[in-house]
């Protein structure tokens, strides 16, 4: 009888790893909107708040950006900013940015760099 159970379970076990396999496919599907290792550059569309609120960046106060993604999307921090950008208070903004990923970035910082590309639309906030 002994036997018949181990050639049971032997006979299971690429199903298990089929199975296995088969369910870190799916929990590895790749975000868009996230770089995927170092070759993972991305472009996004960003809207941008006409104003900055303050907010923690570690141990410092300091202000950030208020970003979305889409027009109907709550705001959330953005901490460091696009390089190539400067926001003027009272302006709302539409901008085309890239996201590169950051070889060993420090402790403090994020593992994207995010850049300008290009400002699609800027208009003053409406009140």
């Amino acid at each position: 009888m002994q036997g018949c159970f181990m050639t049971r379970t032997f006979a299971s076990l690429p199903a298990v790893a089929l199975l296995a396999l088969g369910a870190c496919a799916q929990t590895s599907a790749v975000d868009p909107t996230r770089p995927a290792g170092l070759g993972g550059v991305v472009e996004k569309v960003v809207y941008v708040a006409s104003e900055v609120r303050p907010c923690t960046e570690g141990v410092a106060r300091t202000t950030c950006l208020q970003v979305r993604e889409t027009e109907s999307a709550p705001w959330e921090l953005h901490y460091f900013g696009y390089e190539g950008f400067e926001h003027k208070p009272g302006v709302e903004y539409r901008l085309r940015v890239r996201g590169t990923p950051v070889a060993n970035p420090p402790a403090d910082a994020s593992s994207i760099r995010w850049s300008l590309i290009e400002i699609l639309d800027q208009k003053p906030a409406q009140s």
